[in-house]
């Protein structure tokens, strides 16, 4: 007996809220600290093995508050929103916000991530995670493995806000300016 095939728009809904796992057989290196390798030297990808080397890069970064975006080269979400990060990241320019990427691929797919940052002409220091276990869930225990995530991070580089799903350019406009005036996004 044949059953009906889902509705297709009852589908990509339902791919779209559930967002991206990460691939289960994709490997990690081993721990250490930020190492920075390069494309066509001016624009640095830098491999962080934990949260806290992370964070502790962030700490030079010339902004009062950065945006994280966790994403991957095979995460359909993820690709989707990017063009809107960049926008923003291009819009915030000199204003106090900074937009940094971190890739979750595995390290050994690091030509596929170059490739995809410079087709998004993305010039700021980008992040390749090579360390074991979950390094969103490391920033907010309360966020699981789906991706994409972004996050907001004060002068501090404390996360103040976190979401899990797709993230539009209006609503990413939107969720930073809330926070920054001292709010609470309509998300949380």
């Amino acid at each position: 007996m044949k059953t009906a095939a889902p509705p297709l728009a009852l589908l990509l809904a339902l791919a779209l809220v559930a967002g991206c796992q990460p691939d289960a057989s994709a490997g990690t290196a081993g721990e250490g600290g930020a190492d920075a390798a390069t494309v066509d030297d001016d624009q640095p990808i830098v491999e962080i093995a934990s949260a806290k080397a992370l964070v502790d890069d962030l700490d030079g970064v010339d902004a009062d508050w950065v945006v994280l975006n966790f994403w991957a080269t095979w995460c359909g979400p993820c690709r989707v929103e990017f063009p809107d990060f960049t926008r923003y990241d291009e819009e915030m320019d000199g204003q106090g916000v900074d937009v940094r990427f971190v890739s979750l691929d595995d390290p050994r797919e690091l030509a596929a991530v170059r490739a995809f940052l410079a087709e998004h002409e993305v010039e700021d220091p980008s992040y390749l995670y090579t360390g074991q276990g979950d390094v969103t869930s490391e920033l907010n225990p309360f966020v699981g493995a789906a991706l994409p995530i972004t996050m907001v991070l004060d002068a501090d580089r404390i996360v103040q806000h976190t979401h899990v799903g797709l993230l539009r350019y209006p609503e990413l406009k939107e969720t930073v300016a809330t926070i920054r005036a001292g709010g609470t996004p309509s998300d949380s």
